[in-house]
């Protein structure tokens, strides 16, 4: 594994790529479509043509944009290359030239900068998660004073399929007398959508107006179930911003681990063989492997075992880099994939900590009728509850 060097901008960065093909291997795009557009090599050639000031046809500007940024081609690059910031830079270059209207990303950008969320809705929606909790209103949204502000995201407020991860959570820091509250409907969209459809100035925006969210409850901390969410509230934040946030930043996982060692969650037994999913933005791309397979070790009765790719080698889902927007069925394909893998290990139980990998991984398993139960880390929490 290699650690990149520092980002030198989309010129410097094509013209240091040596097109050795180390980046192939690893990357979910190429390995499910098989083309050299769809490889990092072949996207790095695409940015080049950019940087040229070359007029891209609609193919080639999508095949910049058909790219879950997992970051693993970034992991293995032997010139050091930050290929997640050279996507990122290129992809700023086609929004600037109008392309998401020539592709279908305009929904999405108008959604975010409208509704200020992924699917549109209205922000009273973002609500809809706790109507069958017991839970006060009053604790769960924007209480001040809380000590840890609960940064629910999109997909566990707005879909559904996340709503359990939300009251997952939030039952487990009610057990274990957190003093925790949400910003309510005040919270937008962390903006890593925004970030990668190539608009970092409407994703600034975004940061300033949830750090003020945060700042005007006083919270001291945010607690995020999301790892984009978390990854940018940690890492791109600052970046954004132009320095330090002065909150705690910790993804779910992490709190969990914590309250465990603490003494203030305790388990019965959970009997299982239960295998575990690294989602891109919480392991390579922020570096958090261990807390959350601490937890699940912590639980009695469940036998944790890995896929064969794990930890930095952990395949994509195919939910991040707004994949599912550009290629819907390119995404569910490397859903599949990894899905494959996790069957290979004999576990009954998939748990991941993260609500759009759950997503993902479980609308493949209901679409290849795999019986294999797909969770998220919260789910299992409460499940274990003594």
């Amino acid at each position: 594994m290699t650690t990149p060097a520092p980002f030198g901008g989309l010129a410097q960065e094509t013209r240091i790529c040596a097109h050795c093909g180390y980046c192939l291997a690893g990357c979910p795009i190429y390995q499910a479509v098989g083309w050299e557009s769809a490889s990092p090599r072949g996207r790095m050639a695409i940015a080049a043509a950019l940087v040229h000031g070359n007029a891209l046809s609609a193919e080639a500007a999508q095949r910049l944009y058909e790219c879950t940024l997992c970051g693993h081609c970034r992991t293995v690059c032997p010139t050091r290359i930050d290929t997640l910031a050279t996507w990122l830079e290129a992809r700023q270059r086609l929004a600037d030239q109008s392309a998401l209207d020539r592709l279908p990303l305009g929904r999405l950008r108008d959604n975010l900068c409208a509704a200020h969320n992924i699917t549109g809705e209205p922000a009273e929606n973002r609500l809809l998660w706790q109507e069958e909790l017991s839970l006060a209103p009053a604790l769960l949204n924007a209480r001040p004073g809380a000590q840890v502000v609960y940064f629910v995201g999109c997909v566990a407020a707005l879909y559904g399929q996340g709503h359990a991860i939300a009251r997952a959570a939030v039952e487990i820091f009610h057990r274990a007398d957190l003093d925790f509250t949400t910003l309510g409907s005040a919270e937008w969209c962390c903006g890593f959508p925004l970030l990668g459809l190539g608009l970092p100035e409407e994703a600034a925006a975004v940061a300033r107006h949830n750090l003020a969210a945060v700042r005007a409850l006083a919270g001291q901390a945010v607690v995020t179930t999301c790892p984009s969410c978390f990854h940018m509230w940690r890492d791109v934040y600052p970046a954004l911003l132009g320095g330090p946030i002065g909150v705690e930043v910790m993804h779910a996982g992490e709190l969990l681990a914590r309250l465990i060692a603490e003494g203030r969650i305790a388990f019965r037994p959970l009997p299982g063989r239960v295998t575990y999913h690294d989602p891109c933005d919480l392991g390579r791309n922020s570096g958090v492997y261990d807390a959350p397979r601490a937890v699940l070790q912590a639980i009695p009765g469940l036998e944790l075992v890995e896929m064969a790719d794990h930890r930095k080698h952990a395949r994509c889902c195919g939910g991040g880099g707004n994949l599912e927007a550009i290629n819907p069925d390119l995404a569910g394909e490397l859903a599949r994939q990894r899905l494959v893998q996790a069957v290979e290990t004999g576990a009954t139980l998939l748990v991941t900590p993260c609500q759009q990998c759950k997503r993902t991984l479980a609308t493949a398993a209901r679409r290849e009728r795999v019986r294999l139960r797909v969770l998220d880390l919260t789910e299992t929490v409460v499940q274990a509850l003594a």
